[in-house]
């Protein structure tokens, strides 16, 4: 009785061994069997996928935009108080050669960011209060003038026009004669591009 008892504890070892060994090759099989159709769906093993996503964040970091010695820097100033934007292009500081855009959100904090490239950086910024853009369009010399308007050094000459005064009618002589105030560069050229045609 001991020894059938032994035989069948040996037997049934064998067989849950048998099981567990046949289970553990089916799913080893059925693993490399999906690994086989993934691979015939997209052409790519998952170790291949995975090297491929590591080269390409290599890649991207090498590859980040930078500024450089050519980037063209644009800075826009919106003037709440009078609704004026002025733009101002320069070439970049020392400083901000070699930047990314996240460096450069670092030093600018308080820009917007409108667009960035190794080409061109278009930068935004609010300005509460007014504008520095202020234009007195009047008379000088019988031609249309164009003046700054300063708060501390008062009315100075830009520039005088090429167009004759006295072509206009006596109503906007006089408006001139007065001064017409004009805030920005856009409405100056408008109100300049009104007395040409």
């Amino acid at each position: 009785m001991v020894i059938n008892r032994k035989k069948a504890a040996v037997v049934a070892l064998t067989l849950t061994s048998g099981f567990v060994g046949s289970a553990a090759g089916y799913l080893y099989t059925m693993n490399k069997f999906m690994d086989e159709i993934n691979i015939n769906k997209t052409g790519i093993s998952q170790e291949s996928a995975e090297d491929d996503a590591e080269a390409e964040v290599v890649e991207a970091a090498s590859k980040e935009e930078k500024i450089t010695p050519s980037t063209k820097m644009v800075y826009r100033y919106n003037f709440a108080d009078d609704g004026v934007t002025e733009e101002v292009e320069e070439e970049p500081s020392y400083f901000l050669i070699d930047l990314t855009l996240s460096d450069l959100l670092k030093y600018y904090s308080t820009w917007d960011i409108v667009s960035f490239s190794s080409k061109e950086v278009v930068m935004e910024k609010t300005i509460y209060g007014p504008s520095m853009q202020r234009y007195v369009v009047g008379e000088k010399d019988g031609y249309i003038a164009v003046f700054y308007e300063q708060e501390q050094n008062g009315v100075n000459l830009k520039e005088i026009t090429s167009i004759p005064v006295d072509a206009l009618s006596e109503e906007e002589r006089l408006r001139l004669t007065q001064g017409i105030k004009v805030i920005g560069k856009d409405s100056l050229a408008r109100v300049l591009e009104d007395y040409s045609s």
